[in-house]
Protein backbone atom coordinates (compact mmCIF):
# COMPACT_ATOMS: atom_id res chain seq x y z
CA UNK A 1 0.00 0.00 0.00
CA UNK A 2 2.87 2.35 0.83
CA UNK A 3 4.51 1.58 -2.54
CA UNK A 4 1.27 2.17 -4.47
CA UNK A 5 0.67 5.42 -2.58
CA UNK A 6 4.20 6.53 -3.42
CA UNK A 7 3.72 5.65 -7.09
CA UNK A 8 0.37 7.46 -7.08
CA UNK A 9 1.72 10.66 -5.58
CA UNK A 10 4.85 10.76 -7.77
CA UNK A 11 3.12 9.99 -11.06
CA UNK A 12 0.26 12.39 -10.25
CA UNK A 13 2.35 15.25 -8.94
CA UNK A 14 4.80 15.24 -11.85
CA UNK A 15 2.29 15.91 -14.68
CA UNK A 16 0.35 18.31 -12.46
CA UNK A 17 3.48 20.36 -11.71
CA UNK A 18 4.55 20.49 -15.35
CA UNK A 19 0.95 21.27 -16.33
CA UNK A 20 0.92 24.32 -14.04
CA UNK A 21 4.29 25.42 -15.46
CA UNK A 22 3.11 25.28 -19.09
CA UNK A 23 -0.21 26.90 -18.23
CA UNK A 24 1.72 29.83 -16.74
CA UNK A 25 3.86 29.98 -19.88
CA UNK A 26 0.68 30.23 -21.92
CA UNK A 27 -0.66 33.03 -19.73
CA UNK A 28 2.51 35.06 -20.33
CA UNK A 29 2.66 34.23 -24.05
CA UNK A 30 -0.80 33.44 -25.38
CA UNK A 31 0.40 33.04 -28.95
CA UNK A 32 2.01 29.71 -27.96
CA UNK A 33 -1.25 27.76 -27.57
CA UNK A 34 0.64 24.48 -27.62
CA UNK A 35 1.52 25.19 -23.99
CA UNK A 36 -2.20 25.42 -23.15
CA UNK A 37 -3.06 22.11 -24.87
CA UNK A 38 -0.08 20.38 -23.27
CA UNK A 39 -1.07 21.73 -19.82
CA UNK A 40 -4.65 20.41 -20.10
CA UNK A 41 -3.35 17.08 -21.37
CA UNK A 42 -1.12 16.81 -18.29
CA UNK A 43 -3.92 17.82 -15.88
CA UNK A 44 -6.30 15.14 -17.16
CA UNK A 45 -3.50 12.62 -17.60
CA UNK A 46 -2.41 13.13 -13.97
CA UNK A 47 -6.02 12.81 -12.82
CA UNK A 48 -6.33 9.57 -14.77
CA UNK A 49 -3.25 8.15 -13.05
CA UNK A 50 -4.50 9.24 -9.63
CA UNK A 51 -7.85 7.50 -9.92
CA UNK A 52 -6.30 4.46 -11.58
CA UNK A 53 -4.14 3.88 -8.48
CA UNK A 54 -6.98 4.93 -6.20
CA UNK A 55 -9.27 2.09 -7.21
CA UNK A 56 -6.55 -0.46 -6.44
CA UNK A 57 -6.25 0.70 -2.82
CA UNK A 58 -9.94 0.19 -1.94
CA UNK A 59 -11.65 -3.15 -1.46
CA UNK A 60 -15.24 -1.92 -1.47
CA UNK A 61 -16.59 -2.77 -4.92
CA UNK A 62 -18.92 0.20 -5.40
CA UNK A 63 -16.28 2.76 -4.48
CA UNK A 64 -13.71 0.94 -6.61
CA UNK A 65 -16.02 1.06 -9.65
CA UNK A 66 -16.58 4.77 -9.16
CA UNK A 67 -12.82 5.40 -9.28
CA UNK A 68 -12.54 3.17 -12.36
CA UNK A 69 -15.30 5.15 -14.12
CA UNK A 70 -13.57 8.46 -13.31
CA UNK A 71 -10.27 7.05 -14.53
CA UNK A 72 -11.84 5.87 -17.78
CA UNK A 73 -13.63 9.21 -18.23
CA UNK A 74 -10.25 10.96 -18.14
CA UNK A 75 -8.75 8.82 -20.92
CA UNK A 76 -10.70 10.23 -23.95
CA UNK A 77 -10.30 13.78 -22.61
CA UNK A 78 -6.52 13.65 -22.27
CA UNK A 79 -6.33 11.81 -25.61
CA UNK A 80 -8.19 14.71 -27.27
CA UNK A 81 -5.84 17.29 -25.76
CA UNK A 82 -2.80 15.15 -26.64
CA UNK A 83 -3.88 15.01 -30.29
CA UNK A 84 -4.72 18.72 -30.29
CA UNK A 85 -1.29 19.38 -28.82
CA UNK A 86 0.49 17.45 -31.58
CA UNK A 87 -1.52 19.22 -34.29
CA UNK A 88 -0.57 22.59 -32.81
CA UNK A 89 3.12 21.70 -33.08
CA UNK A 90 3.16 20.86 -36.78
CA UNK A 91 0.00 22.38 -38.32
CA UNK A 92 -0.80 26.06 -38.77
CA UNK A 93 -4.48 25.19 -39.18
CA UNK A 94 -6.41 22.49 -37.34
CA UNK A 95 -6.94 19.56 -39.76
CA UNK A 96 -10.47 18.35 -40.48
CA UNK A 97 -9.88 14.82 -39.19
CA UNK A 98 -9.60 16.17 -35.67
CA UNK A 99 -13.40 16.33 -35.48
CA UNK A 100 -13.63 12.66 -36.43
CA UNK A 101 -11.17 11.67 -33.70
CA UNK A 102 -13.06 13.87 -31.25
CA UNK A 103 -16.28 11.91 -31.91
CA UNK A 104 -14.48 8.54 -31.73
CA UNK A 105 -12.80 9.34 -28.41
CA UNK A 106 -16.00 10.63 -26.81
CA UNK A 107 -18.09 7.67 -27.96
CA UNK A 108 -15.47 5.13 -26.84
CA UNK A 109 -15.18 6.93 -23.50
CA UNK A 110 -18.94 6.88 -22.88
CA UNK A 111 -19.18 3.19 -23.80
CA UNK A 112 -16.19 2.34 -21.62
CA UNK A 113 -17.59 4.21 -18.62
CA UNK A 114 -21.24 3.17 -18.86
CA UNK A 115 -21.31 -0.33 -20.30
CA UNK A 116 -17.97 -2.00 -19.58
CA UNK A 117 -17.87 -3.49 -16.09
CA UNK A 118 -14.51 -5.25 -16.15
CA UNK A 119 -11.46 -4.47 -18.24
CA UNK A 120 -11.46 -2.04 -21.14
CA UNK A 121 -13.75 -2.90 -24.04
CA UNK A 122 -13.04 -3.23 -27.73
CA UNK A 123 -14.03 0.39 -28.40
CA UNK A 124 -11.30 1.64 -26.09
CA UNK A 125 -8.60 -0.36 -27.86
CA UNK A 126 -9.82 0.73 -31.29
CA UNK A 127 -9.69 4.38 -30.18
CA UNK A 128 -6.20 3.93 -28.73
CA UNK A 129 -4.90 2.23 -31.87
CA UNK A 130 -6.25 5.07 -34.03
CA UNK A 131 -4.76 7.55 -31.57
CA UNK A 132 -1.30 5.99 -31.84
CA UNK A 133 -1.49 5.71 -35.64
CA UNK A 134 -2.53 9.35 -36.11
CA UNK A 135 0.12 10.76 -33.79
CA UNK A 136 2.77 8.55 -35.39
CA UNK A 137 1.67 9.75 -38.84
CA UNK A 138 1.84 13.42 -37.88
CA UNK A 139 5.24 13.17 -36.21
CA UNK A 140 6.60 10.88 -38.93
CA UNK A 141 5.53 13.37 -41.61
CA UNK A 142 7.18 16.19 -39.65
CA UNK A 143 10.43 14.20 -39.43
CA UNK A 144 10.27 13.42 -43.16
CA UNK A 145 9.82 17.14 -43.90
CA UNK A 146 12.71 17.90 -41.55
CA UNK A 147 10.62 20.05 -39.27
CA UNK A 148 12.72 21.58 -36.54
CA UNK A 149 12.62 19.54 -33.31
CA UNK A 150 10.27 16.85 -34.67
CA UNK A 151 12.67 14.14 -33.49
CA UNK A 152 12.27 15.35 -29.88
CA UNK A 153 8.50 14.90 -30.10
CA UNK A 154 9.10 11.45 -31.62
CA UNK A 155 11.28 10.42 -28.65
CA UNK A 156 8.73 11.68 -26.10
CA UNK A 157 5.74 9.88 -27.62
CA UNK A 158 7.81 6.73 -28.22
CA UNK A 159 8.50 6.54 -24.47
CA UNK A 160 4.82 7.17 -23.75
CA UNK A 161 3.61 4.50 -26.17
CA UNK A 162 6.26 1.98 -25.10
CA UNK A 163 5.12 1.88 -21.47
CA UNK A 164 1.46 2.10 -22.46
CA UNK A 165 1.94 -1.15 -24.40
CA UNK A 166 3.32 -2.82 -21.26
CA UNK A 167 0.26 -1.71 -19.33
CA UNK A 168 -2.09 -3.00 -22.05
CA UNK A 169 -0.36 -6.40 -22.05
CA UNK A 170 -0.85 -6.57 -18.26
CA UNK A 171 -4.56 -5.76 -18.69
CA UNK A 172 -4.76 -8.65 -21.16
CA UNK A 173 -3.12 -11.03 -18.62
CA UNK A 174 0.29 -11.21 -20.24
CA UNK A 175 3.14 -11.18 -17.68
CA UNK A 176 5.50 -8.24 -18.22
CA UNK A 177 8.20 -6.27 -16.51
CA UNK A 178 7.18 -3.72 -13.87
CA UNK A 179 4.43 -6.12 -12.71
CA UNK A 180 4.66 -4.85 -9.14
CA UNK A 181 3.75 -1.31 -10.17
CA UNK A 182 0.22 -2.32 -11.29
CA UNK A 183 0.20 0.63 -13.77
CA UNK A 184 3.55 0.66 -15.57
CA UNK A 185 2.26 3.13 -18.20
CA UNK A 186 2.88 5.78 -15.55
CA UNK A 187 6.65 5.20 -15.90
CA UNK A 188 6.40 6.69 -19.36
CA UNK A 189 5.18 9.85 -17.70
CA UNK A 190 8.70 10.82 -16.66
CA UNK A 191 10.30 10.45 -20.06
CA UNK A 192 7.35 11.86 -21.96
CA UNK A 193 6.73 14.91 -19.75
CA UNK A 194 10.40 15.85 -19.51
CA UNK A 195 11.03 15.33 -23.22
CA UNK A 196 8.03 17.37 -24.36
CA UNK A 197 8.79 20.09 -21.83
CA UNK A 198 12.28 20.34 -23.28
CA UNK A 199 10.74 20.61 -26.75
CA UNK A 200 8.32 23.37 -25.69
CA UNK A 201 10.98 25.20 -23.68
CA UNK A 202 13.22 25.09 -26.75
CA UNK A 203 10.41 26.53 -28.87
CA UNK A 204 9.68 29.15 -26.23
CA UNK A 205 13.33 30.20 -26.10
CA UNK A 206 13.57 30.39 -29.87
CA UNK A 207 10.33 32.35 -30.10
CA UNK A 208 11.57 34.74 -27.42
CA UNK A 209 14.83 35.18 -29.29
CA UNK A 210 12.91 35.84 -32.52
CA UNK A 211 10.71 38.38 -30.74
CA UNK A 212 13.79 40.10 -29.31
CA UNK A 213 15.37 40.11 -32.74
CA UNK A 214 12.18 41.51 -34.26
CA UNK A 215 12.09 44.14 -31.53
CA UNK A 216 15.70 45.08 -32.30
CA UNK A 217 14.91 45.23 -35.99
CA UNK A 218 11.81 47.33 -35.26
CA UNK A 219 13.93 49.75 -33.22
CA UNK A 220 16.52 49.90 -35.98
CA UNK A 221 13.79 50.46 -38.57
CA UNK A 222 12.30 53.15 -36.35
CA UNK A 223 15.67 54.90 -36.16
CA UNK A 224 16.16 54.54 -39.91
CA UNK A 225 12.63 55.80 -40.51
CA UNK A 226 13.25 58.78 -38.26
CA UNK A 227 16.51 59.56 -40.05
CA UNK A 228 14.74 59.14 -43.39
CA UNK A 229 11.96 61.48 -42.29
CA UNK A 230 14.52 64.03 -41.12
CA UNK A 231 16.33 63.71 -44.44
CA UNK A 232 13.07 64.06 -46.35
CA UNK A 233 12.17 67.09 -44.26
CA UNK A 234 15.54 68.63 -45.03
CA UNK A 235 15.20 67.89 -48.75
CA UNK A 236 11.64 69.20 -48.78
CA UNK A 237 12.81 72.37 -47.06
CA UNK A 238 15.65 72.75 -49.56
CA UNK A 239 13.30 72.13 -52.48
CA UNK A 240 10.84 74.66 -51.09
CA UNK A 241 13.66 77.17 -50.76
CA UNK A 242 14.67 76.41 -54.35
CA UNK A 243 11.06 76.86 -55.46
CA UNK A 244 10.78 80.18 -53.66
CA UNK A 245 14.08 81.30 -55.20
CA UNK A 246 12.89 80.26 -58.65
CA UNK A 247 9.57 82.09 -58.22
CA UNK A 248 11.37 85.18 -56.97
CA UNK A 249 13.29 85.31 -60.25
CA UNK A 250 10.08 85.33 -62.30
CA UNK A 251 8.31 88.61 -62.99
CA UNK A 252 4.83 89.43 -61.78
CA UNK A 253 2.04 90.85 -63.89
CA UNK A 254 3.02 94.21 -65.40
CA UNK A 255 0.58 97.05 -65.96
CA UNK A 256 2.90 100.04 -66.41
CA UNK A 257 3.84 99.58 -70.07
CA UNK A 258 2.04 102.16 -72.17
CA UNK A 259 -0.59 100.59 -74.40
CA UNK A 260 0.10 96.99 -73.26
CA UNK A 261 -1.13 94.97 -70.29
CA UNK A 262 0.62 91.66 -69.47
CA UNK A 263 -0.06 88.94 -66.91
CA UNK A 264 1.95 85.78 -66.20
CA UNK A 265 0.84 82.54 -64.52
CA UNK A 266 2.66 79.29 -63.68
CA UNK A 267 1.63 76.14 -61.77
CA UNK A 268 4.43 73.63 -61.18
CA UNK A 269 3.96 69.87 -60.94
CA UNK A 270 6.93 69.54 -58.54
CA UNK A 271 8.62 71.79 -56.01
CA UNK A 272 10.97 73.09 -58.69
CA UNK A 273 9.35 73.71 -62.04
CA UNK A 274 10.71 73.28 -65.54
CA UNK A 275 8.66 76.05 -67.13
CA UNK A 276 9.98 79.56 -67.58
CA UNK A 277 8.75 83.02 -68.49
CA UNK A 278 10.38 86.43 -68.55
CA UNK A 279 10.26 89.79 -70.26
CA UNK A 280 12.51 92.70 -71.18
CA UNK A 281 11.55 96.23 -72.10
CA UNK A 282 14.08 98.15 -74.17
CA UNK A 283 14.82 101.85 -73.94
CA UNK A 284 12.84 102.41 -77.10
CA UNK A 285 9.76 100.69 -75.65
CA UNK A 286 10.34 97.38 -77.43
CA UNK A 287 8.86 94.56 -75.35
CA UNK A 288 10.36 91.06 -75.55
CA UNK A 289 8.57 88.19 -73.81
CA UNK A 290 9.97 84.67 -73.41
CA UNK A 291 8.17 81.49 -72.36
CA UNK A 292 9.87 78.12 -72.14
CA UNK A 293 9.48 74.50 -71.10
CA UNK A 294 12.46 72.34 -70.07
CA UNK A 295 12.23 68.59 -70.50
CA UNK A 296 10.72 67.00 -67.40
CA UNK A 297 10.42 68.87 -64.13
CA UNK A 298 12.23 68.99 -60.83
CA UNK A 299 15.82 69.99 -60.07
CA UNK A 300 17.30 69.11 -63.50
CA UNK A 301 14.64 71.11 -65.28
CA UNK A 302 15.20 73.93 -62.76
CA UNK A 303 18.90 74.02 -63.69
CA UNK A 304 18.00 74.38 -67.37
CA UNK A 305 15.59 77.22 -66.50
CA UNK A 306 18.40 79.02 -64.63
CA UNK A 307 20.67 78.67 -67.67
CA UNK A 308 18.02 80.12 -70.02
CA UNK A 309 17.25 83.01 -67.67
CA UNK A 310 20.94 83.90 -67.52
CA UNK A 311 21.16 83.82 -71.32
CA UNK A 312 17.98 85.88 -71.63
CA UNK A 313 19.17 88.57 -69.22
CA UNK A 314 22.55 88.73 -70.93
CA UNK A 315 21.62 88.61 -74.62
CA UNK A 316 17.92 89.24 -75.22
CA UNK A 317 18.17 93.02 -75.40
CA UNK A 318 21.18 93.15 -77.76
CA UNK A 319 20.08 90.68 -80.46
CA UNK A 320 17.11 89.91 -82.62
CA UNK A 321 15.08 86.91 -81.56
CA UNK A 322 16.47 84.52 -84.19
CA UNK A 323 20.05 85.27 -83.20
CA UNK A 324 19.12 84.81 -79.57
CA UNK A 325 17.65 81.35 -80.23
CA UNK A 326 20.75 80.33 -82.17
CA UNK A 327 23.04 81.55 -79.37
CA UNK A 328 21.00 79.66 -76.75
CA UNK A 329 21.03 76.50 -78.85
CA UNK A 330 24.81 76.65 -79.26
CA UNK A 331 25.37 77.35 -75.55
CA UNK A 332 23.22 74.41 -74.42
CA UNK A 333 24.93 72.06 -76.87
CA UNK A 334 28.31 73.23 -75.58
CA UNK A 335 27.29 72.55 -71.97
CA UNK A 336 26.68 68.85 -72.84
CA UNK A 337 23.63 68.56 -70.62
CA UNK A 338 22.69 65.14 -71.94
CA UNK A 339 18.99 64.64 -72.59
CA UNK A 340 18.04 68.03 -71.19
CA UNK A 341 16.40 70.29 -73.76
CA UNK A 342 14.59 73.61 -73.62
CA UNK A 343 11.58 74.55 -75.68
CA UNK A 344 11.37 78.32 -75.94
CA UNK A 345 9.11 80.86 -77.65
CA UNK A 346 9.90 84.54 -78.05
CA UNK A 347 7.61 87.41 -79.03
CA UNK A 348 8.75 90.95 -79.61
CA UNK A 349 6.37 93.88 -79.82
CA UNK A 350 7.47 97.19 -81.28
CA UNK A 351 4.72 99.59 -82.05
CA UNK A 352 1.92 97.55 -83.52
CA UNK A 353 4.23 94.91 -85.02
CA UNK A 354 4.45 91.46 -83.39
CA UNK A 355 7.39 89.17 -84.21
CA UNK A 356 7.19 85.52 -83.13
CA UNK A 357 9.83 82.77 -83.13
CA UNK A 358 9.68 79.37 -81.53
CA UNK A 359 11.88 76.41 -80.64
CA UNK A 360 9.51 73.50 -80.04
CA UNK A 361 6.77 75.45 -78.23
CA UNK A 362 2.97 75.25 -78.75
CA UNK A 363 1.39 77.77 -81.13
CA UNK A 364 0.89 81.40 -80.18
CA UNK A 365 -2.81 82.33 -80.09
CA UNK A 366 -4.08 85.78 -81.05
CA UNK A 367 -7.64 86.89 -80.43
CA UNK A 368 -8.66 89.39 -83.09
CA UNK A 369 -11.22 91.67 -81.52
CA UNK A 370 -12.34 93.11 -84.84
CA UNK A 371 -13.79 89.85 -86.18
CA UNK A 372 -13.89 87.89 -82.85
CA UNK A 373 -11.75 84.98 -83.98
CA UNK A 374 -8.65 83.20 -82.64
CA UNK A 375 -5.65 83.17 -84.96
CA UNK A 376 -2.90 80.58 -84.53
CA UNK A 377 0.79 81.10 -85.25
CA UNK A 378 2.58 77.77 -85.42
CA UNK A 379 6.31 77.48 -86.12
CA UNK A 380 7.40 73.83 -86.05
CA UNK A 381 10.96 73.41 -84.81
CA UNK A 382 13.02 71.31 -82.34
CA UNK A 383 13.76 72.52 -78.80
CA UNK A 384 17.06 74.15 -77.92
CA UNK A 385 19.92 71.69 -77.46
CA UNK A 386 18.53 69.26 -80.02
CA UNK A 387 20.38 70.10 -83.24
CA UNK A 388 23.53 72.14 -83.68
CA UNK A 389 22.79 74.07 -86.88
CA UNK A 390 19.03 74.25 -87.11
CA UNK A 391 17.70 77.37 -88.81
CA UNK A 392 14.88 78.77 -86.70
CA UNK A 393 12.20 80.87 -88.38
CA UNK A 394 10.16 83.87 -87.36
CA UNK A 395 6.80 85.30 -88.32
CA UNK A 396 5.52 88.85 -88.17
CA UNK A 397 2.00 90.19 -87.84
CA UNK A 398 0.24 93.37 -86.80
CA UNK A 399 -1.70 93.83 -83.59
CA UNK A 400 -4.78 96.03 -83.44
CA UNK A 401 -6.29 97.75 -80.39
CA UNK A 402 -8.17 95.21 -78.24
CA UNK A 403 -6.27 92.21 -79.64
CA UNK A 404 -5.08 89.66 -77.07
CA UNK A 405 -2.06 87.32 -77.34
CA UNK A 406 -1.75 84.03 -75.42
CA UNK A 407 1.57 82.24 -74.96
CA UNK A 408 1.53 78.85 -73.21
CA UNK A 409 3.51 75.73 -72.45
CA UNK A 410 2.10 72.33 -73.38
CA UNK A 411 1.06 71.67 -69.76
CA UNK A 412 -2.37 73.23 -70.37
CA UNK A 413 -3.44 71.62 -73.68
CA UNK A 414 -1.90 68.28 -72.66
CA UNK A 415 -3.58 68.26 -69.23
CA UNK A 416 -5.33 64.95 -68.48
CA UNK A 417 -8.49 64.45 -66.44
CA UNK A 418 -9.41 61.51 -64.21
CA UNK A 419 -10.63 59.57 -67.30
CA UNK A 420 -7.21 59.99 -68.97
CA UNK A 421 -8.72 62.38 -71.52
CA UNK A 422 -6.51 65.22 -72.76
CA UNK A 423 -7.88 68.76 -72.81
CA UNK A 424 -6.45 69.41 -76.28
CA UNK A 425 -5.59 72.56 -78.23
CA UNK A 426 -9.11 72.97 -79.60
CA UNK A 427 -10.54 73.27 -76.08
CA UNK A 428 -7.82 75.71 -75.09
CA UNK A 429 -8.66 77.94 -78.09
CA UNK A 430 -12.34 77.86 -77.13
CA UNK A 431 -11.61 78.68 -73.47
CA UNK A 432 -9.27 81.49 -74.51
CA UNK A 433 -11.88 82.93 -76.87
CA UNK A 434 -14.51 82.92 -74.11
CA UNK A 435 -12.25 84.98 -71.83
CA UNK A 436 -10.38 87.07 -74.40
CA UNK A 437 -12.45 90.22 -73.83
CA UNK A 438 -11.36 90.37 -70.18
CA UNK A 439 -8.15 91.77 -68.75
CA UNK A 440 -4.98 89.63 -68.86
CA UNK A 441 -5.42 88.97 -65.12
CA UNK A 442 -8.97 87.73 -65.74
CA UNK A 443 -7.83 85.62 -68.70
CA UNK A 444 -5.12 83.72 -66.77
CA UNK A 445 -7.51 83.26 -63.82
CA UNK A 446 -10.14 81.82 -66.17
CA UNK A 447 -7.62 79.46 -67.80
CA UNK A 448 -6.39 78.28 -64.39
CA UNK A 449 -9.95 77.65 -63.15
CA UNK A 450 -10.85 75.71 -66.29
CA UNK A 451 -7.69 73.61 -65.91
CA UNK A 452 -8.63 72.82 -62.30
CA UNK A 453 -12.16 71.90 -63.32
CA UNK A 454 -10.92 69.68 -66.15
CA UNK A 455 -8.47 67.57 -64.16
CA UNK A 456 -11.00 67.20 -61.28
CA UNK A 457 -8.56 66.40 -58.45
CA UNK A 458 -6.30 64.30 -60.68
CA UNK A 459 -2.66 64.99 -59.88
CA UNK A 460 -1.00 67.48 -62.20
CA UNK A 461 1.82 65.68 -64.03
CA UNK A 462 3.39 68.58 -65.92
CA UNK A 463 4.15 72.24 -65.33
CA UNK A 464 1.54 74.62 -66.69
CA UNK A 465 2.39 78.18 -67.73
CA UNK A 466 0.62 80.87 -69.79
CA UNK A 467 1.16 84.53 -70.54
CA UNK A 468 -1.70 86.79 -71.59
CA UNK A 469 -0.96 90.08 -73.35
CA UNK A 470 -3.59 92.63 -74.37
CA UNK A 471 -3.23 95.69 -76.56
CA UNK A 472 -5.03 98.68 -75.08
CA UNK A 473 -8.25 99.24 -77.01
CA UNK A 474 -7.56 102.98 -76.85
CA UNK A 475 -4.12 102.65 -78.34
Amino acid sequence: MRSLTTYQMVFTTLPAAFGILHFILFIFFKRAKENLYFAFFLFFYGASIFFDYQHIMFEEMEQTMNYIRIHRAMIPIYSIFALRFVYSLFYKKLPRQFRLFLVIFLISGVLDVVFIKGEHGIFFYIAMILFIIEISRVIGTAIHKKRDGAWIAAVGFSIFFFFSIFDTLMDLGVPTLFQQMENPYAIGTFGFVVTMSVYLARNYARTSEQLLQQERQAREQEVQQRLLEEDNTRKTRELEEARQLQLSMLPQCIHDIPGIDVCFHMETAAEVGGDYYDYHQGDDGTLTIAIGDATGHGMKAGIMVSVIKTLFITNAAQTDILSFLNQCNASIKQMQMGNLYMALALVRIKGNKLTVSSAGMPPVLIYRKADQRVEEIMLKSPPLGGFSNFSYRKKETELMPGDTVLLMSDGLPELFNENDEMMGYTSVKRIFKDAALGTPDEIVSHLSAEAERWRNKKAQDDDMTFVALKIDSKA
